[in-house]
């Protein structure tokens, strides 16, 4: 019969999957059905087309999150009293703007998820964006500090629904040995907001106010809006499987399509049947494939119903291809169908059991050090520059160039080569993939992600030339495109049930320990100064890094342990796929 239920009870196969055939040809997981309008089954062109616009969107979640500081100076002083103004006690207040929307870009994902889960991305998308459209408004045209505080906060809550809708529409519309690259482009575009928020903010404080760094964002926050509305249907999906026994289907005594009305039919009406069914028998000469037994079954039916009934009664029997959707009922905003039986209650919980998962744990940490030291940057940046170059707004900007060619670099890094890295392991385990497989792709970033740091901290403190530390920043660019997209998705394989909820977990709490680690590096560098801060914080980000290690041999064992584990029981995920 059709099922679509996972049990917590699977955790001896949970992550493990026979991607290759022993003839070495790609499985298709997740299975698709035969209907249309399952996003699976959707032309290549057209994913890659919501995968685009999913990027979009990622970008423009991450453009105001930190592109306004660029200008940073400017604001402190908009808010402080003009030039003036005491910068020393106002910017870290103005910082504040930036550090807490990303805090709340996380957490409010506690709540985005549950409604994503229940009712279907495309409401979500709608009414998360129509959302961070009318905050980026308010957060260039407010004058109050404690309304600006109010409007970022609220554009960091609407804005951070995008880093739980990408993940989860790339795994609804993308098969599993094809989701590293576009997880590439959704981690790229998710770091690349900030290079390309930087840059585009640097040009345009040369001739305008900082607040039209929000306007312009408000104006491509808008055509992004109009095409999701227009363009972007629903990702979700309510997937049923037929679980029927498998084998040729004459022989399969429980197989749905047996047809015998032998008991209610009189000596006249079997006379009629016999002849309808030798007729429907000579149009299906010679063919004993599933396909056209199924479709001689079908023909039979409305036949007999003709008949018997007298007229013409017959619905498609579960296997055949239900109509496509029309373009219109695609693009309603409620489809009018949940998506899980799970309260939100259950589902808003579960994060903070996912978070115990070892697996888990250890990407939101990865997460944490790379983006916490790297808002850390990102919100001093400015002031740091123009302290040791004497850089303004739009030299301070240019320099995040290097930042986005950094990121571009990390896509091939952590998409393609750790498939690469996964399919090698496959090919070795005859076949069976485990989620550890990518891990050991990770050994680029843990070079490349400590040496960003110490070059942009030692080239600040000693003044030495300006390509230093923004080789720093283009390094730390590229490892958190990298580092992270594998781990990500190594998570995502591990417990793809779940993917959203582990998603919101990392971010969550990404956001909470990063809020912590942003917030204090100010002081951390002003005790400590720019090299041994930065040269401390690369050796927290090592630590965390090599963690990968001991999760390559143990990491199978551990997810199947700690499913048992008292404290995360109510991870239990019944009724999701």
């Amino acid at each position: 019969m059709a099922s679509r239920t996972t049990d917590v009870g699977e955790g001896e196969s949970l992550g493990r999957v026979q991607l290759r055939s022993e003839s070495g040809e790609i499985i298709l997981i997740p299975k698709p059905s035969n209907d249309p309008n399952d996003p699976l089954n959707w032309s290549q062109p057209f994913k890659y087309y919501v995968a685009v616009v999913t990027c979009f969107g990622m970008l423009m979640c991450t453009f105001l999150a930190a592109g306004p500081t660029v200008a940073l100076v400017q604001i402190a002083m908009d808010f402080g009293g003009g030039p003036k103004a005491n910068l020393a006690a106002v910017l870290p207040a103005v910082a504040l703007f930036f550090t807490v929307s990303a805090l709340t870009q996380g957490t409010g994902n506690l709540l985005w998820q549950p409604l994503i889960n229940k009712y279907g991305k495309r409401p979500m998308y709608i009414i998360s964006f129509t959302g961070y459209f009318a905050t980026a408004l308010w957060s260039g045209l407010e004058t109050s500090y404690s309304g600006e505080l109010t409007a970022r906060v609220l554009l960091g809550f609407f804005s951070g629904a995008g880093e739980c809708l990408g993940p989860g529409t790339i795994s609804d519309v993308f098969f599993l040995h094809e989701r590293a690259s576009a997880m590439a482009m959704y981690n790229f575009a998710t770091g690349s907001g900030v290079s390309i928020g930087i840059i585009v903010s640097g040009i345009i404080t040369l001739n305008n106010s900082w607040r039209v760094i929000y306007f312009v964002g408000a104006a491509m926050i808008g055509v992004l809006l109009l095409l999701i509305i227009f363009t972007f249907p629903e990702t979700a999906y309510n997937r049923v499987y037929d679980k029927s026994e498998p084998g040729d289907i004459y022989e399969n005594k429980k197989n749905p399509f047996r047809l015998s009305l032998s008991i209610i039919l009189d000596d006249d009406e079997k006379a009629q049947v016999a002849r309808y069914y030798a007729e429907a028998d000579e149009q299906f000469e010679g063919t004993r494939d599933e396909s056209s037994v199924i479709q001689r079954m079908e023909d039979r039916i409305r036949r007999l119903e003709a008949v018997v009934l007298g007229g013409q009664k017959y619905t498609p029997l579960p296997g055949t291809t239900p109509p496509k959707k029309s373009w219109a009922s695609q693009l309603a905003l409620f489809s009018k169908e949940t998506f899980t039986e799970e309260t939100l209650w259950k589902m808003f919980i579960r994060p903070f059991g996912m978070i115990l998962l070892p697996p888990v744990f250890w990407a939101m940490l990865v997460m944490s050090v790379i983006i916490g030291f790297n808002v850390a940057i990102s919100s001093s940046f400015a002031n740091d520059l123009e302290k040791a170059y004497g850089f303004t707004s739009f030299q301070s900007g240019l320099c995040f160039i290097g930042s986005l060619v950094g990121g571009i670099l990390g896509i091939p890094a952590g998409g393609p080569v750790g498939e690469a890295v996964a399919n090698y392991f496959t090919i070795r385990n005859k076949g069976i993939r485990e989620p550890e497989f990518r891990l050991p792709a990770i050994a680029i970033s843990v070079v490349t992600a400590p040496l960003s740091l110490i070059l942009y901290g030692v080239g600040i403190q000693n003044k030495m030339h300006f390509m230093v530390p923004v080789l720093g920043l283009s390094l730390l660019s590229f490892s958190s495109g990298q580092a992270i997209n594998i781990s990500f998705v190594y998570t995502l394989d591990a417990y793809s049930p779940v993917s959203g909820e582990v998603t919101i977990a990392q971010l969550a709490f990404k956001s909470i320990v990063g809020f912590g680690l942003s917030a204090a590096t100010n002081i951390w560098i002003a005790d400590s100064g720019p090299a041994l801060a930065f040269s401390e914080m690369a050796g927290i980000t090592l630590v965390v890094l090599l963690l990968a290690i001991p999760l390559f041999f143990y990491g199978p064992r551990l997810r199947r342990w700690s499913l048992s584990w008292r404290a995360v029981q109510f991870v239990n995920w019944q009724g999701r796929t």
